[in-house]
């Protein structure tokens, strides 16, 4: 990330989006966070920290979850963690996903043909010599 943001006002509205308040996507706009791709990498980093501050409050072991570079991204080191789950939770309900606009599916080709009967019509296009050659070799 290249930009400066100032992270306590941005995990000021992830609390609050944590704890169900409302115009999340606006507050985050006005910080300057577009998308839900620009704030990921900082809900992970608040996901973190939250529990690490939720597991010292209620004195239980503090996790280990870390953030490391993948192939695909900065991911966390622990797969369906706390922190994954709570920084889904965040993102959900800053950026709904019943808003963005629903991938197109493949349409399904005008031009079906029967595979078998493709097959069948190969068959019968061979010559004689060429169909007993088929029918040994199977």
């Amino acid at each position: 990330m290249t930009k400066s943001f100032n992270r306590n006002a941005v995990y000021a509205v992830f609390n609050d989006a944590d704890t169900s308040s409302a115009s999340f996507a606006v507050r985050l706009m006005e910080l300057g966070i577009a998308s839900r791709a620009e704030a990921k990498p900082l809900a992970m980093e608040w996901a973190i920290e939250d529990g690490k501050r939720k597991a010292i409050k209620a004195r239980l072991p503090v996790p280990t979850v870390k953030l490391v570079e993948g192939q695909r991204g900065v991911t966390f080191s622990v797969r369906d963690s706390g922190a994954e789950r709570a920084m889904n939770r965040v993102l959900e309900v800053c950026y709904p996903k019943a808003d963005a606009p629903k991938p197109k599916s493949p349409k399904r080709s005008a031009n079906k043909v029967d595979a078998v009967a493709k097959v069948v019509k190969a068959y019968t296009a061979l010559t004689a010599v060429e169909k007993r050659r088929f029918l040994k070799a199977i």
